[in-house]
């Protein structure tokens, strides 16, 4: 009897289920065991966030960019849109062939090391064009056979719109007809030489003042008067149009509050099924009886 209970525990033994560690000898991605704690943290550094990839690319751009540069047969010249460029690139570096295209530079793509221009031509009539890389080792030579010919400077860099601070001389009203003169206050001409307001500035100001006016009036507030566009001092200007702004948005602030709160009620009043009825109805249950 004892043998045979002996017997009984070895097989429950040999029936029991054993853990296996082969998993943790065997580093693999696949292997949830040991990629759960993969790769050590002491040897990551830095985690892998969108800025820093992009910093590593820029990074490597740089790098290659230089190496494209010292190994460069020739001197890039400055391309521009519009000049007439020939390159001549390789075919074949085992055969030792080149080919040549000249054409207009229509497009100047500045992309780092994918930099390019794009030459455009005609051949039997038929349009071309080729996208020459800028930092490509089959790239033997570029020259430009004729540059289109630059503008002349700006000499005012600031740029030429319908604004009166730029252009001050096309709002000129009679300013040098009449001669340099003294002018009495009723003989000054109505339009002065150069307009004060220009009509977009004017109606600009128009709107801002009239949705003041209706947000003083929802607030049942008088009316504001306005004191001009140019008041008395420049820094009595910033300060009125400060404290018409901030009233601004203080109205703006109280009417948002009242429109929340009276959703707030609205909400709570379907949310308990709390319903009133304005009138009785005309048939009532009891007259139906």
């Amino acid at each position: 009897f004892t043998g045979a209970g002996s017997l009984q525990q070895c097989r429950w033994l040999r029936e029991r289920a054993r853990p296996s560690n082969a998993a943790k000898r065997i580093y693999t991605i696949d292997n949830p065991v040991t990629a759960a704690n993969w790769p050590p943290l002491d040897q990551v550094g830095d985690p892998m966030t969108p800025k820093r990839c992009r910093d590593i690319m820029h990074h490597l751009h740089v790098q290659e960019i230089e190496r494209m540069r010292k190994h460069r047969p020739f001197p890039m010249p400055e391309v521009n849109l519009g000049d007439l460029v020939e390159v001549k690139y390789e075919l074949s570096r085992s055969q030792q062939t080149f080919a040549v295209f000249q054409g207009f530079v229509v497009e100047l793509r500045k992309k780092w090391l994918n930099s390019a221009f794009v030459l455009k031509n005609t051949y039997d009539g038929v349009g071309v064009e080729q996208l020459v890389p800028r930092y490509s080792p089959r790239v033997l030579g570029v020259r430009v056979v004729h540059p289109l010919q630059s503008r002349a400077p700006r000499v005012d860099p600031r740029p030429a719109n319908r604004n009166y601070r730029y252009a001050w001389h096309n709002y000129c009203r009679g300013k040098y007809s009449k001669g340099k003169k003294m002018l009495w206050r009723f003989h000054t001409p109505q339009r002065l030489g150069i307009m004060s307001l220009e009509p977009r500035i004017r109606r600009e100001l128009v709107n801002i003042r009239r949705r003041y006016q209706m947000q003083r009036a929802e607030a049942k507030l008088p009316p504001y008067i306005f004191p001009g566009p140019y008041h008395v001092t420049r820094r009595q200007t910033r300060e009125v149009k400060a404290e018409r702004f901030r009233r601004m948005l203080v109205y703006a602030w109280d009417e948002r509050q009242q429109r929340e709160e009276k959703k707030r009620r609205i909400r709570e009043k379907h949310r308990w099924g709390v319903y009133r009825i304005d009138k009785e109805p005309k048939v009532t249950a009891l007259s139906e009886l």
